[in-house]
């Protein structure tokens, strides 16, 4: 595979939110079986946003996609693994937190900056909004597919 449409810095990103979820992992004791796959979900997920974003789509259009892609990775690895989506899931999310927005919207805010403020609050609340939504949409999915799976089995 030929990764020449990604510059260094995205690999870079991508390596350290890959890092970052196997810490958040091993801090939220997923076992040691199955923290590969809680790994491989923050990879996908940074990989999903970092290259949207550098591909100029906005935080909200980025975050909710990547959130899709790992909200479905979960629930599908859910049931091979046969282990709670959320065991998944939750690691998997690490690299789209608004962490560096959040941070530099409340120090302008401390700093009287509107115009800086105005910036990274809207970047913070459009992530949120990217993570909140993909896994609703994914979660009404399911549960949809579900319910018909289950009507079906009862007849």
């Amino acid at each position: 595979m030929h990764l020449s449409f990604l510059g260094v810095n995205t690999l870079l990103d991508i390596i350290t939110c890959i890092f970052g979820t196997f810490g958040f992992s091993v801090l939220l004791k997923v076992s040691k079986q199955k923290i590969i796959f809680t790994v491989l979900g923050g990879a996908i997920s940074a990989a999903i946003s970092t290259i949207m974003i550098n591909n100029n789509a906005n935080t909200f259009y980025a975050t909710f996609c990547a959130m899709v892609a790992i909200c479905i990775y979960s629930e599908v690895l859910a049931r091979i693994i046969k282990t709670p989506a959320n065991v998944i899931l939750l690691p998997s999310t690490i690299p789209l937190l608004p962490g560096g927005s959040l941070y530099y919207s409340l120090s302008y805010l401390i700093h009287s900056n509107k115009e800086r403020f105005h910036i990274y609050a809207k970047e913070t609340i459009l992530t949120g909004l990217g993570i909140a939504l993909g896994a609703i949409l994914i979660s009404i999915i399911i549960t949809f597919i579900t319910d018909i799976k289950n009507k079906l089995n009862t007849k």
